[in-house]
């Protein structure tokens, strides 16, 4: 998932494999002003800054990148009528 900030909101967004994330964060620094954080990889728990042209940008903090992910991905099983471990009421973005 790659993780960025929006108008002082936090967002993920997914993709099938980290290319691709990283492509849409390049892209979005580029032309959308978005802000990268990184990328989180569900099935490892991996998380990875984003380098852009061959330094770090935007904000990398591990753990605000695994729990936006982590919310996004619950809040994606709920609309799709699945489970996740933990209901939580709170919206998918983080405002910073």
């Amino acid at each position: 998932m790659a993780v960025f900030v929006q108008f002082d909101t936090c967002y993920a967004l997914g993709f099938d494999d980290s290319d691709d994330a990283t492509d849409f964060l390049f892209w979005g620094y580029e032309e959308y002003d978005l802000t990268p954080c990184g990328i989180y990889d569900m099935l490892t728990g991996e998380t990875t800054e984003y380098i852009h042209r061959g330094r770090p940008v935007g904000i990398f903090d591990p753990d605000l990148i695994r729990k936006t992910a982590i919310e996004y991905m619950r809040a994606a099983l709920r609309l799709k009528g699945g489970r996740s471990s933990r209901q939580t009421d709170s919206p998918p973005g983080r405002v910073l």
